[in-house]
């Protein structure tokens, strides 16, 4: 890649059925000629330097069957040979029924890459709404959406390219797919391919199996003849033994090649579902030039490194102000996330708080406030609603928490610290009048260590939402949206503080490096939360059970300053 900004890394794997936990590994929810094949020759040697993405991923991981990367994979998706699974997935074609063993197993090598130089929007958006099928419906429903089908797709282009242990072998699997797909031979610059009616190139280019678009296997194939690699770029590295994926991203690049990905201005324009996942993602990769991260695992983790490069004036969504504002919640809390400067991020903020909210109201809450939620953030994305200037000016560092065991003692909120007090005061009257506007019963309330407070009740939601300002026991100005009394008085003066919990110890502990949590996730306490409740027989929670059993702790933070920022993420597996 021609930039000397590190490229983002993303791991893709989108399977058909039950394979899908190689791909929460990215996400994300989520691996010639002759006989020779490619052997351990990096695929990222013939994928072009310019492609904007480009991701790898093991599909026979060191190690074997009983290696660590097949060891937490198995965890994570309940398979029996999840690489296998990912392997069929990336492979499968309309019609055709794959067996790895039989069809795959003898020719492919030890890891395959995906590389796209354009996105078709409607394709992206696809991706989008299969996350969210995901988790309302369960591993099994997400479908295949960057597959080697979906890569030749209209407006897409791009290729899958795998390691051969027997370039032999592979053609001859790449003629039987010709076959029954009626595919006709064509060329380039010497080397043959055959075409599916559908505009799905496959081939063996230099020992690698080539699958995608006919633009993307020429640009193979030009590589492979002295073009720039993507290997040869700057800011790439060779995946080790123990790499279970790594990803390059550039998103403005991916962005211009998709027609753009979404902005705030359209998050108000009644997308749902999918639409809104491209606006989310826009959203959170604004101002981003580039990104990496590579995935590894133990049996009992999986950990993400990451690094994203910045325009220098953007201020980082998360790191060390996050990590503050996540620290100083109530000790209690066993979800907790923390962003930073949300003044200056508010409309990825608000993004982000959106598309929590969209997945609450279609599984959590979908039979209960879902339609009054809804509502809210409609009135929040109104032009009348002057969020920056109402809310902008004086919001500092933010983070949201859920502690309790059930709904008694259940205590959720949203905490902003205030650089102004009176500014942040007079936003508890605005906020409540959007949300009046909205359909909601607003009332003034009187809570304990508050300046100002307000209750709002939302047609068919079970709790009361209140919204205070106030300095607290700690003297620091906060603005609080939560779940019923308790949780403001929590918020506003907590007994103990998360940073001075055992939880917030072990988390530090666990990403090292000096990087402190800005996110952390109790899963077994969120599981019992949930059985508690009566919630585990939700249509968009049920179906999740077996794979919420097998995750212990989810931690992430993020160091660094400019336009550099580090992340890190590790998943405890049960």
């Amino acid at each position: 890649m021609p930039s000397n900004t590190a490229r983002p890394t993303v791991a893709f794997a989108w399977p058909r059925t039950g394979a899908a936990a190689a791909a929460l590994l990215a996400l994300a929810v989520f691996a010639g000629c002759g006989s020779s094949g490619s052997g351990s020759a990096d695929p990222a040697s013939v994928v072009p330097a310019s492609a904007p993405l480009y991701a790898s991923v093991a599909i026979k991981p060191a190690g074997g069957s009983n290696g660590a990367a097949v060891v937490a994979a198995k965890k994570l998706t309940h398979l029996t040979e999840p690489y296998a699974s990912l392997a069929q997935t990336l492979l499968a074609s309309p019609g055709a029924k794959l067996e790895y063993k039989r069809d795959i197993g003898p020719w492919v090598g030890e890891r395959a890459s995906v590389f796209v130089t354009a996105l078709n929007p409607a394709k992206l958006a696809q991706s989008a709404g299969s996350l969210q099928s995901l988790l309302q419906g369960g591993l099994s429903s997400l479908p295949s959406v960057l597959g080697a089908e979906a890569l030749a797709a209209k407006g897409t282009q791009g290729a899958i390219v795998l390691q051969s242990a027997d370039a032999g072998a592979a053609r001859s699997f790449i003629a039987k797919r010709a076959s029954q797909q009626g595919a006709h031979a064509s060329s380039y610059r010497g080397v043959s391919f055959q075409v599916s009616p559908g505009g799905l190139a496959e081939g063996v280019v230099k020992g690698f199996a080539v699958l995608g678009s006919e633009s993307a296997m020429r640009a193979v194939i030009d590589t492979s003849l002295g073009g720039a690699s993507f290997a040869s770029g700057r800011g790439y590295s060779k995946p080790t033994s123990n790499t279970i994926a790594s990803a390059y991203v550039k998103p403005e690049a991916l962005a211009a090649g998709a027609g753009g990905i979404g902005s705030s201005s359209e998050r108000g324009s009644g997308k749902s579902g999918a639409g809104q996942g491209v606006s989310l993602l826009g959203e959170l990769l604004s101002g981003v030039q580039s990104a990496t991260l590579t995935a590894t695992a133990t049996s009992n983790s999986v950990s993400l490194e990451g690094e994203v490069h910045s325009a220098s004036a953007t201020k980082p969504l998360f790191g060390a102000e996050g990590a503050q504002a996540l620290g100083g919640l109530p000790a209690t809390s066993w979800l907790a996330a923390g962003v930073g400067d949300t003044g200056a991020n508010l409309p990825r903020a608000l993004a982000l708080l959106q598309g929590v909210a969209s997945f609450g109201t279609s599984t959590v809450f979908s039979s209960f406030g879902g339609p009054s939620i809804e509502r809210v953030f409609k009135a929040l994305d109104s032009p009348t609603a002057n969020l920056q200037q109402d809310f902008g000016s004086w919001a500092g560092p933010g983070a949201m928490f859920v502690s309790g065991s059930g709904l008694l003692n259940l205590q959720s909120g949203l905490v902003i610290a205030s650089h102004e007090p009176a500014a942040s005061r007079a936003a508890v009257g605005k906020l409540a009048a959007l949300m009046r506007s909205a359909g909601a019963t607003v009332a003034g309330a009187s809570i304990p260590g508050a300046d100002a407070a307000m209750s709002v009740k939302l047609q068919g939601f079970p709790a009361v939402i209140f919204i205070a300002d106030g300095t607290g026991a700690s003297g620091q100005a906060k603005f609080v949206l939560g779940l019923g009394q308790q949780s403001i008085e929590g918020a506003l003066s907590p007994s103990a503080t998360l940073s001075t919990s055992p939880a917030y110890s072990s988390a530090t502990a666990t990403l090292g490096g000096g990087i402190e949590p800005s996110l952390i996730v109790e899963f077994p306490t969120l599981l019992g939360f949930l059985e508690g409740v009566g919630l585990t027989q939700s249509p968009g929670i049920s179906n999740l059970l077996p794979y919420l059993k097998s995750l212990g702790t989810l931690t992430a933070g993020a160091s660094g300053s400019g336009g550099t920022q580090r992340y890190k993420v590790v998943l405890g597996l049960a």
